[in-house]
């Protein structure tokens, strides 16, 4: 009899997030290759749990207080109870978890899957440095980006034996114009009150301080007071409340009402993608962009801060510019250049079809789990 096939996600929750998007579509990879998925979340923030395909199981297992340290052995004892011997965990906190409950263990393989890279706050920084303590030889790191890697390593000295650089790739069968429908693009101007001959920035991330908003909004004023380029921006994402709303202080204090639109957590980005011009990021910490690789196989070229792997994805004055981080008038000029530039849309997209498709993504996964 052929044993069954089984891998445990563990990541500590499911907001809105790429790195949690990433993981659904890896488990549903997985899942169809005939493996038994279990998905632990190691708290009660689920707002994509929705979005876990039937057939996945989705179990909570959390602290029940903040130094519950016996969570760990909850963690283990459900993994064995289910016959478990090869775990995923997503980030740095899920692996410490996992990993106090396994030291020693020979028999349970263990990847972790990084999608941080700074620290943001000397908290995390310092949780960080305990958490990265806990390495095993045996275990297997897995970067998605170069920078990342060399970033980590100096940042906390660490050397794992096994690891690997597996970049971020999306669907570019669904991320695609044709899929689009075209009659929806007029509609949404017109309630946004964008006019047909205006131009739209779009960026599309978590409202969280990390993510550096009030620097797109600066550079927003930037462009339209000192480069004359009256432009849209958007905001696709949800957040913190209190964070949004000293982004919407900002903006009346600017007087860009009338230019700026916060429109939540679209169920489909997509027709957002295809009405915008070109795509941003102004992070202060970003590692690998699922959404900057979107809009670029919409062809949009996209201007990101030089951090994490910005520089690996971006061929300058091809799909895109970075800029300096936190820094406004770099951020306005890039944009102004982008706007003015006749992009070659084509080559954007085919740049991501041949570099970050989810498919490449997944086949190096699999290798690397069933090897």
């Amino acid at each position: 009899m052929v044993k069954e096939k089984k891998i445990a996600f563990v990541i500590h929750g499911l907001p809105m997030g790429g790195a949690e998007k990433f993981m659904i579509g890896l488990a549903n990879h997985f899942k169809n290759k005939n493996y038994k998925i279990h998905i632990i979340l190691l708290s009660n923030d689920d707002e994509l749990i929705k979005e876990v395909p039937s057939g996945i199981t989705v179990t909570k297992i959390l602290k029940n207080s903040r130094f519950d340290i016996l969570v760990t052995k909850r963690i283990k004892q459900y993994i064995q109870k289910e016959g478990i011997n090869k775990i995923i965990c997503i980030n740095s906190y899920a692996y410490f978890l996992t990993k106090i409950a396994y030291i020693g263990n020979k028999d349970t393989k263990i990847f972790v899957s990084l999608h941080t890279t700074k620290p943001f706050s000397r908290k995390s920084y310092l949780q960080n440095i305990v958490y990265f303590r806990f390495i095993d030889q045996q275990d297997c790191f897995i970067y998605i980006c170069k920078n990342q890697r060399e970033y980590l390593r100096k940042k906390y000295w660490i050397s794992p034996k096994n690891e690997v650089i597996i970049y971020n790739g999306i669907d570019t069968d669904y991320f695609t114009a044709q899929n689009v429908d075209q009659n929806k693009i007029p509609e949404i101007k017109t309630k946004l009150g964008i006019k047909n001959n205006e131009q739209i920035i779009i960026k599309v991330a978590r409202i969280q301080s990390e993510k550096n908003h009030e620097a797109a909004i600066k550079a927003l004023d930037i462009l339209h007071t000192q480069l004359n380029n009256k432009a849209h921006l958007i905001f696709a994402g949800n957040g913190n409340s209190n964070y949004i709303n000293s982004l919407t202080s900002l903006v009346k204090e600017l007087d860009l009402e009338n230019y700026v639109h916060f429109i939540g957590n679209q169920a489909d980005v997509r027709p957002y993608y295809a009405l915008s011009d070109i795509f941003t990021l102004t992070s202060n910490s970003e590692t690998f962009s699922l959404s900057a690789l979107e809009a670029m196989a919409f062809g949009l070229p996209c201007s990101l801060t030089n951090i994490g792997g910005a520089s690996e994805m971006i061929e300058e004055n091809v799909n895109g510019l970075l800029t300096a981080p936190n820094n406004p008038t770099s951020i306005a000029k890039s944009w102004d250049t982008l706007l003015r530039m006749n992009a070659n849309k084509e080559l954007i997209r085919e740049l991501v079809i041949r570099k970050f498709n989810i498919n490449n993504m997944l086949v190096q996964y699999e290798q690397l789990i069933e090897n």
